[in-house]
């Protein structure tokens, strides 16, 4: 397994908050469904801007990826909650974003990396992405845009986006004369 001194402050919080999501559902074992967690619940997750250029609903897959923790199936405890453990699957998606990383030439190890490994690595995350029809070609083509300047508002807060989607700019509205007339007032 890579030493985590080689992922970005960012990859860190994100494997750190996989542990705690692990711990808070009384789970013994952190997986990739909760490092996938991890990565659609951070603040400026770059992952979910990713997700929206795909124009898959990230509100949706969120949901989706928190109420597939929460399920009986995936709280099984076979040993006490203070020795957890990684599983296979997460060590190999730890080794194979290294190796992403060196395929970028990047000297270090960032989210989007553990995101491209997630969907290289075999494992219920994968499947789950890949029902949302998230497949690492496109991932992979988005941050080569994304890395060659041809994706622009992609570090544009959310707020900001949402604000721009489902409103209108009546200054700019009224200063193109566009706004209907207000009826009933006095000039």
């Amino acid at each position: 397994m890579p030493p985590f001194q080689k992922f970005t402050g960012k990859a860190r919080d994100a494997i750190k908050k996989a542990h705690e999501l692990a711990i808070e559902r009384g789970q013994n074992h952190v997986n990739p469904i909760h490092l996938l967690a991890a990565l659609l619940v951070q603040e400026e997750s770059s992952t979910i801007s990713i997700i929206d250029k795909m124009e898959v609903d990230s509100l949706m897959l969120t949901d989706y990826i928190l109420e597939i923790m929460e399920t009986p199936d995936s709280a099984t405890i076979s040993s006490p909650s203070y020795q957890i453990y990684l599983t296979p699957e997460l060590v190999r998606i730890f080794d194979d974003a290294s190796k992403i990383a060196d395929s970028f030439s990047d000297e270090f190890v960032s989210t989007e990396h553990l995101f491209l490994s997630i969907l290289d690595v075999s494992s219920e995350a994968r499947d789950m992405l890949n029902r949302f029809r998230v497949t690492k070609e496109g991932v992979e083509k988005i941050v080569r845009e994304l890395r060659a300047g041809k994706i622009k508002d992609i570090d544009q807060p959310k707020k900001n986006r949402a604000i721009e989607k489902y409103t209108r700019n009546l200054t700019d509205l009224a200063r193109i004369d566009k706004l209907d007339p207000v009826i009933g007032r006095d000039k």
